[in-house]
């Protein structure tokens, strides 16, 4: 598993912290951990998320198409913004984030 946030992992991350009316960005650890405290549980992530994906899907203003392209491609290619994402693509979205981890953190 690559360390590094996908497409749709970084999709699933911003909707987690749109819920809570929070930016990703910029942040101290403690607002961080802050935040990853409040995160529901993965199965309320995945009915809010595939909910708001439901809604842009429905409205047609899809913010972007996401493009796909790797090291020694000729060419790229589009695909749609997702309509759902699956349960498993929220897990790994905060597990490499780190704020599941952070969620679970306990203070020494």
């Amino acid at each position: 598993m690559s360390p590094f946030l996908t497409s749709k992992e970084n999709i699933a991350l911003n909707l987690a912290f749109q819920w809570q009316g929070e930016c990703r960005i910029n942040r101290t650890f403690a607002e961080y951990l802050a935040i990853a405290k409040k995160i529901p549980s993965i199965e309320a992530l995945y009915v809010y998320i595939n909910d708001e994906l439901a809604r842009i899907h429905a409205s047609g203003q899809a913010p972007y198409d996401i493009c796909y392209f790797k090291k020694g491609d000729r060419g790229h290619w589009y695909a749609p913004y997702p309509t759902s994402l699956s349960r498993e693509t929220i897990r790994k979205a905060l597990k490499k984030s780190g704020m599941l981890d952070l969620k679970h953190w306990k203070a020494s």
